[in-house]
């Protein structure tokens, strides 16, 4: 078995004892959910298409306008099932898919599972901290437990897995 230069912990550790994750590892994540992420949109753009098509008999005859509303009610459909991608994943793992293949998970401050309450909250406010130009990541630079705003508000840490 290969060496992976991670010190062997028990998994059961207190969120404390765990060193806490930095932004190029939360970086690196997020860049791989939003990959799982345009995957989940692809399926919902091409169920959406695939009605239209059939409504428009395969090509022959061009579909109704009403089609169309159905495709883009697929696409807009998308956002609430991102938001509980993200809510539902880390209420029942602490991990998404890209914090899974990065060993990061999100935590309580205080320790403990995280709530599903707790964890939408965190997505809620997730677009706070990036789409102002990155600036609530800002504090994950400055904070003692690289906590990002979105943190902050929602009580939770970000560490590193062994």
């Amino acid at each position: 078995m290969a060496t992976t230069g991670r010190a062997a912990r028990p998994t059961t550790q207190a969120a404390a004892h765990l060193p806490y994750a930095g932004l190029q590892l939360r970086i690196v994540a997020a860049i791989l959910d939003a990959i799982v992420l345009v995957s989940f949109l692809m399926l919902f753009a091409a169920a959406g298409g695939i009605l239209t098509l059939i409504q428009s008999d395969f090509g022959d005859t061009d579909p109704p306008e009403s089609a169309f509303y159905v495709w883009a009610g697929f696409i807009i459909a998308f956002l609430p099932f991102a938001f509980l991608y993200f809510a539902s994943m880390w209420s029942w793992r602490g991990q998404s898919v890209g914090m899974m293949a990065v060993h990061i998970k999100v935590a309580p401050r205080k320790g403990g599972r995280l709530s599903f309450r707790r964890s939408l909250a965190r997505t809620l406010m997730w677009p706070l901290s990036v789409l102002p130009l990155g600036l609530g990541l800002v504090s994950a630079l400055f904070d003692r437990q690289n906590r990002a705003l979105h943190d902050l508000i929602a009580g939770t840490v970000v560490i590193e897995l062994p």
